[in-house]
């Protein structure tokens, strides 16, 4: 009765620190290419997805729950933030079945107050959808390698499925456990254990299943791929600087993650062979050795693809990574001490991270949209007109103004010389010093006219500049 009235405190506590306030922060530019892409026909939203670099779940979810919900800032994040509650209520079954009952409500409690967790379930993109789908896809395996029913075989197929169609990175947590399946079965040739009788063989089955279900955009993502490869991606290259800030947002604290990631290796370290006993102790090793491949697949595959072939590695794509770490450390604590090990780790977790906690809850912005848009809104005369550069920054100005007509997207400088004789207002989002320099020239805009200047990325942030000369 305790354990369960514990695990509902978590998921309370996890449901208020990602509900409460969902508008606090305007949408960002990727938010509303969400919105944008949902908002039409199912096949518009596949056809615009499907030009994009990732697969359309999060999107069909946005679409079915518009209708409903409505599209306001709080709408399109609540499908998150429910997403979010539930990757922390399945972190109590795995981390049962990983080492017992105070694995699995400190796994939960970790994964409850995760700065980096929080502030993804309160954004309207599929980084809590991939959460959620990992750990579901993690759950289904280890539930087959314990006893393959047929339940769980076809919610494992599901599971994987979803998972894949998640995100792009659900690729790299997927082939890392199924390849450690797939080694248990060969296992298993080797010691001449019939291969049908193996839950093991089993789980890659249902894997097969489940990629079969993702073949069609796998496709479309192959294609995809080779178009940013030609022009390049945004993401910098992991240097050591990088990394730093990398594990820094995800775990809200450099002593927290090499603290954690201690007790992870000491997991992997527990798993060397031996000879096990019983078929439990077998399970048990199984199971902490799928959920190693699952955290740390992602991180050591991306970091081999960025360092050789171009950069992929960033922070925000390894939100279903982050909680097989903590799965992992939760294992160790209650093998060290059942009560006073996981009370211990805890504290340390929420003493560790609480400033960045504070600052995800209470200071933490994403680009001003809402704001720059209400400044505009303020000074503007009926008759004007906005011209946006850069152009791709368009979904969000279009969320906000809500009027199609009222402005125009830049995304060159003769584009700007264009519209110099019709439009009044520039409005320059992420550019840098040169970039700025050069759309305000070519605008003919006046930096001492009425300028508004809101938080946004580059040099530029977002700036709201008038037209000085009448053409």
């Amino acid at each position: 009765m305790v354990p369960v009235l514990l695990l509902l405190l978590l998921l309370i506590v996890a449901a208020l620190l990602r509900v409460h306030d969902l508008d606090r922060t305007s949408l960002w530019y990727d938010e509303a290419v969400s919105w944008s892409q949902s908002s039409g026909s199912f096949g518009a939203l596949l056809r615009s997805v499907a030009g994009d670099n990732y697969p359309p779940l999060h999107n069909v979810l946005l679409w079915a729950s518009m209708p409903v919900l409505g599209d306001s800032e709080t709408a399109l994040r609540l499908p998150s933030a429910v997403l979010g509650v539930a990757a922390v209520l399945l972190m109590y079954p795995i981390g049962m079945m990983l080492a017992g009952r105070p694995a699995g409500l400190l796994a939960t409690a970790l994964l409850a107050v995760s700065p980096f967790h929080i502030w993804y379930s309160t954004e309207a993109r599929m980084y809590a959808l991939l959460a959620a789908t990992g750990l579901f896809f993690l759950l289904a395996t280890l539930k087959v390698l314990q006893h393959p029913s047929g339940r769980w075989l076809l919610a494992l197929v599901v599971a994987g499925a979803l998972f894949l169609y998640s995100h792009i990175y659900a690729l790299l947590g997927f082939a890392p456990v199924g390849l450690v399946c797939a080694g248990i079965v060969f296992l298993d040739f080797l010691r001449k254990k019939p291969i049908r009788g193996s839950n093991a063989f089993r789980a890659c089955l249902a894997m097969a299943g489940s990629t079969l279900l993702f073949v069609p955009w796998l496709i479309i993502l192959a294609n995809r791929a080779r178009s940013v490869a030609e022009e390049g991606f945004w993401i910098a290259y992991p240097d050591l600087p990088f990394l730093k800030g990398m594990v820094f947002s995800i775990s809200g604290s450099l002593t927290l993650f090499w603290l954690l990631s201690a007790m992870a290796l000491v997991c992997l370290l527990a798993l060397l062979p031996r000879k096990d006993k019983d078929s439990a102790t077998t399970f048990m090793r199984q199971a902490n050795l799928v959920c190693a491949a699952y955290a740390l697949g992602p991180p050591l595959l991306a970091y081999l693809y960025s360092v050789l072939v171009q950069p992929i590695l960033f922070d925000r794509y390894l939100i279903a990574a982050w909680p097989g770490l903590l799965l992992l450390a939760a294992a160790v604590a209650q093998r060290l001490h059942p009560v006073f090990a996981p009370i211990a780790v805890l504290a340390a977790a929420v003493f560790l991270s609480y400033p960045e906690l504070r600052f995800t809850l209470t200071e933490k912005i994403r680009p001003e949209w809402r704001l720059i848009v209400e400044d505009y809104k303020s000074i503007r005369q009926p008759e004007d007109r906005l011209v946006l550069y850069k152009g791709f920054a368009a979904p969000a100005l279009a969320y906000y103004l809500r009027d199609p007509e009222a402005f125009t997207a830049a995304t060159r400088r003769e584009d700007l010389n264009n519209a110099a004789s019709r439009d009044h207002w520039l409005l320059i989002v992420h550019s840098n010093e040169e970039e700025t320099a050069s759309a305000i020239e070519a605008f003919n805009a006046d930096e001492g006219s009425p300028v508004a200047q809101r938080f946004g990325w580059g040099a530029s942030g977002l700036r709201l500049l008038k037209r000085t000369t009448a053409y």
